[in-house]
């Protein structure tokens, strides 16, 4: 299906709602939780292992599955920030593994984030699917936007259930180009939504970053290019507002060049803000 507004503000939704799996008082606390549209009938499928989760929930129109992101970004310093960009990267998880639901090769780390509930929320799925008969749509903010590549991809090779649409928010790279090739055939309804001076989606690092990254601060320098690529439709919403769609090469420069002045300047802050679900995607999904 073509990217559409309202299904992206309520799949931003019920990205945060995942958030809020194991916290006290539980999803419903959420203060988006009553726009997702869940249905009463059918519970909420919590699955949830050490830092890892995801949600399965039922609408009207469809089953969709929520994976949940990791911890903002440390803002205090530059060592701060290195320490962040070398966590989301996984650092040394952030070698490429080969998985037998792909021909390319994946994130090992994220590939061993989705292991670890995959026994229970694959069951999950099949169960409301085969419930509802509604279409199932996959989605997930930051590492979650990243399980949920894997887990669409896994979920129709392993049970034969094909997600109609993915929407991914501030998702860094999940796989190599091979894989990405890959997905991109069994997806093409794949929209990958990224923020103004939000890094996230730039990692694990290509060349480019990686040169800008070392002069930010040298402790990036040991750090090489493994070949990552996005996945996915992007749909960029620039530094006014205005959501944009297609990649370009023009357009990798031009969001390097303002993280670059933002880093020289030490507002290091905005670069946090940008990848908040809650205060940068959310409130510019217009």
């Amino acid at each position: 299906m073509a990217f559409d507004l309202t299904v992206a503000k309520r799949m931003a939704r019920a990205s945060d709602v995942a958030y809020y799996i194991g916290a006290a008082g539980g999803t419903t606390t959420c203060g988006f939780y009553g726009d997702v549209g869940f249905v009463k009938e059918t519970p909420l499928a919590l699955v949830s292992k050490t830092i890892n989760a995801a949600l399965v929930g039922t609408t009207a129109t469809e089953v969709i599955v929520a994976f949940r992101g990791t911890l903002a970004i440390n803002t205090k310093d530059t060592d701060g920030l290195a320490d962040s960009i070398l966590d989301w990267g996984n650092d040394a998880e952030a070698v490429l593994d080969e998985r037998p639901y792909t021909t390319g090769s994946v994130h090992h780390g994220f590939a061993d984030s989705l292991d670890q509930i995959w026994d229970q929320l694959a069951p999950a799925i099949s169960a409301q699917v085969q419930k509802s008969g509604l279409p199932v749509v996959f989605t997930g903010h930051s590492k979650g936007g990243a399980l949920a590549s894997l887990g669409a991809l896994r979920l129709e090779h392993e049970l034969g259930i094909s997600a109609s649409d993915v929407y991914t928010f501030a998702s860094p790279r999940p796989g190599n180009s091979q894989f990405a090739r890959d997905y991109n055939v069994h997806f093409p309804d794949h929209w990958r939504v990224e923020y103004a001076d939000d890094l996230v989606p730039h990692l694990p690092s290509g060349l480019m970053l990686l040169s800008l990254l070392a002069q930010v601060n040298p402790r990036f320098s040991h750090l090489s290019s493994r070949g990552y690529s996005p996945v996915g439709n992007l749909r960029f919403i620039d530094w006014d507002g205005v959501m944009n769609s297609g990649d370009s090469f023009v357009l990798d420069i031009k969001r390097l060049d303002h993280f670059a002045k933002l880093a020289a300047a030490g507002q290091l802050v905005k670069v946090a803000n940008d990848h908040s679900l809650e205060k940068a995607y959310l409130p510019n999904l217009t």
